[in-house]
């Protein structure tokens, strides 16, 4: 979770936005379930807003604000962690699975994230 956190503080969003903590634990929740194929809106969401008491619709708003502001602050972080550049702005399941992976990638050579700030 320590490597999710800095991932996104890197990439130019702290936790002052409601949204870090949504994407964090929506990373969490996908890297906890790799095998079995988890959606977005229909199993992530809900489950993050039961947890936050709160509605699916306010946790992809969130999520998107953040990577809306990571898009914004460090475009080269994001082009770096996805492996190649960026057209557009993913969306969030594509930016969930972009984490993800990096983050698989990065425990199997067993290094830390080294991408530009």
């Amino acid at each position: 979770m320590k490597n999710i956190y800095g991932i996104i503080r890197k990439l130019g969003v702290t936790s002052k936005y409601n949204g870090y903590f949504f994407l964090t634990d929506a990373i969490r929740l996908a890297m906890d379930s790799r095998e079995s194929s988890l959606k977005i809106t229909k199993d992530i969401y809900p489950y993050l807003a039961r947890k936050y008491e709160t509605t699916p619709m306010n946790i992809e708003r969130n999520v998107r604000t953040v990577i809306n502001i990571c898009w914004e602050t460090n475009r080269k972080g994001m082009d770096e962690i996805a492996g190649h550049p960026l057209l557009c702005k993913p969306t969030n399941s594509e930016f969930v699975k972009m984490v993800v992976s990096y983050l698989a990638e990065e425990e199997q050579i067993g290094d830390k994230p080294a991408f530009a700030q």
